[in-house]
């Protein structure tokens, strides 16, 4: 590997790495991305679905993801965020699961409630939402921002919630959007029910990060399960990455050895991939790799939206030459605004990208936007 790199060589890596090779199962995209980003919002699909789909996974491989009936293969948990994990990386999360621990001492939960939650899941060996005498949420109320909604959990479902992140329980799968809670020892296959120490977690973690980015700073490599910088860091000089400049960033970047096996260009036709997909999560990073600084405004009143709900950047080649905000409604996909630079891909792209997320929920696009 040379001291340095363009940024045109950084965009292929980072491409070929998250975006190739091509895998028909939900079980092997899952267990090479290492995690994969829930989220509730289904304005076109759920997060989670629209990661598979970009990938190349067919409808019913996908739309099967959290079916009970699927042997165990993921398991709940906090990722990058509350994410879908794979089962074998089980024991390089307790370091995780340990740290939520500390957490349930410093903001503990009514011990009435963690008991009532055991009991129900004694008696009916898995349980939902719908088993608990409160529900989820207080009655009359609902999270106005993403920082209430745990506060307005009621105590049974922050309950449950300590105990799957903890490693009581585990969730392997949902009934509808509902998450099913088990006892851990049940739901996890026992070859993976075991605890890896600190170290192994470490490289675990910091090594399916780098080998997803492809090249990337260490803050690229922290963020994408959440740990510290300073961990990441350490742990990248333990595994003696190789370190190279890339054109244009002010920090030095570290280069997955396996990039020297990634020949092939970016994705063979136009696709688009949700906010939540880790090709673009951390926002600094497409920036440097691609000089876009959009930003999700789901969250955001829509008086104040600067483009749309719901964005989801479009990559063609190893490049991302534009945007959509795209909203599913009566048989329709709505395309509520549209940005592309022509100088970088041909506005034929946009169509091809909008017309395969249509396929994708069965609707017919409707262009509300002019067309680029």
């Amino acid at each position: 590997m040379p001291e340095s790199i363009s940024l045109a060589q950084a965009r292929r890596i980072a491409v070929a790495a998250q975006l190739r090779p091509r895998a028909a199962r939900y079980k092997t995209v899952l267990e090479r991305l290492g995690c994969i980003q829930l989220d509730t919002i289904s304005a076109v699909r759920r997060a989670h679905e629209l990661t598979l789909l970009a990938r190349g996974l067919d409808l019913d491989e996908v739309t099967g993801s959290l079916d009970e009936r699927r042997t165990a293969v993921a398991f709940e948990g906090w990722g990058h965020a509350m994410s879908l994990l794979p089962v074998s990386a089980w024991p390089y999360h307790s370091l995780r699961r340990s740290r939520w621990r500390d957490h349930w001492r410093e903001h503990p939960v009514p011990a009435s409630a963690i008991a009532d939650v055991r009991s129900l899941v004694a008696e009916h060996g898995s349980v939902t939402v719908g088993h608990f005498p409160s529900g989820a949420m207080h009655r009359g109320e609902g999270p106005s921002n993403m920082g209430d909604s745990w506060n307005l959990r009621t105590d049974h479902k922050r309950a449950a919630e300590l105990l799957m992140l903890t490693g009581e329980l585990a969730c392997t799968h949902r009934i509808g959007f509902k998450r099913v809670y088990r006892s851990a020892r049940r739901a996890v296959p026992a070859r993976h029910f075991w605890d890896a120490d600190e170290a192994e977690c470490r490289r675990y973690l910091v090594g399916t990060a780098l080998r997803n980015l492809g090249v990337a700073t260490t803050k690229d490599v922290a963020d994408y399960f959440r740990i510290k910088v300073a961990t990441a860091e350490a742990t990248l000089r333990e595994l003696e990455i190789e370190q190279v400049a890339v054109e244009g960033w002010r920090s030095r970047a570290w280069v997955d050895p396996g990039v020297r096996r990634l020949r092939t260009p970016g994705t063979d036709r136009p696709v688009a991939v949700s906010m939540f997909d880790q090709l673009v999560w951390l926002r600094e990073r497409m920036a440097r790799l691609w000089g876009h600084d959009w930003k999700i405004e789901i969250y955001v009143p829509r008086a104040k939206r600067t483009f749309g709900y719901y964005c989801l950047p479009i990559v063609v080649g190893d490049d991302i030459p534009g945007r959509v905000a795209l909203r599913r409604n009566n048989g329709e996909l709505v395309v509520e605004a549209a940005q592309w630079d022509e100088s970088r891909a041909d506005p034929e792209h946009l169509k091809a990208a909008v017309d395969r997320v249509a396929d994708w929920v069965d609707a017919k696009a409707r262009w509300e936007a002019p067309r680029a």
